[in-house]
């Protein structure tokens, strides 16, 4: 088993994970909870689109947590009140949410199914192993080259600021999670490399304003 933990789920509230954690614990799996939330939250009034939890575990034991999930909520799905928000939704926004099933709570995904079978529009499980597939390779193509972050990021290379060095790491490592634990680079090869020609642009412009004032503070 890789010794390298992946994002299993996010989360706002910090208590939702929680109780996962504990189910968790519960069977030995080892997990991390990630605090991603925005140094601004204090200043601001702790803004609720700031926050942001990630809870990381083997990538190996994915299947077994989803598995385990679907388990202990099972009772819950079936013996859900009629008055849950749910029951409102269309039969497009129930598929929306089998097909995107990552962004939603297990118990929303599992229940926007049982709602589609009472209806007669049940997705039998070859199509979810299906549209889980699908859903993984349209997640995983790279994102639209960032033209305006690499003009600026070339300018302040030039400049010797920092903030040219953070755009070319930026550009060069940043990669996105995918629900089934695989990380791939958010950006294209041709991005990638113009993040390390800003790297080493600002690295020697950096170097070189540093000497050009140590040079005028001797002589003055």
């Amino acid at each position: 088993m890789s010794t390298e933990l992946s994002t299993y789920r996010k989360f706002i509230y910090e208590d939702d994970a929680l109780e996962l954690i504990k189910i968790l614990e519960d069977n030995q799996i080892v997990n991390e909870l990630v605090n991603n939330s925005s140094q601004l939250d204090s200043s601001f009034g702790g803004d609720i689109n700031t926050k942001q939890f990630e809870l990381k575990i083997h990538k190996d034991d994915f299947v077994f947590v989803e598995n385990l999930e679907e388990e202990l909520i099972k009772d819950e799905v079936e013996n859900v009140e009629e008055g849950y928000h749910l029951f409102e939704y269309s039969d497009e926004e129930l598929v929306e949410i089998v097909t995107k099933k990552e962004e939603w709570n297990k118990f929303d995904y599992l229940l926007a199914q049982k709602i589609l079978k009472e209806r007669g529009k049940e997705i039998n499980p070859e199509l979810l192993k299906i549209i889980n597939k699908q859903r993984i390779e349209s997640i995983a193509t790279e994102e639209i080259s960032p033209t305006w972050l690499i003009v600026i990021g070339y300018v302040c290379a030039v400049l010797g600021g920092l903030f040219g060095i953070f755009i070319g790491a930026y550009l060069m490592y940043y990669k996105k999670a995918l629900p089934n634990g695989d990380r791939m680079y958010g950006f294209s090869r041709q991005d990638r490399s113009h993040g390390q020609n800003i790297l080493i642009i600002s690295g020697i412009a950096f170097l070189f304003w540093i000497g050009i004032r140590l040079f005028s503070y001797k002589n003055y």
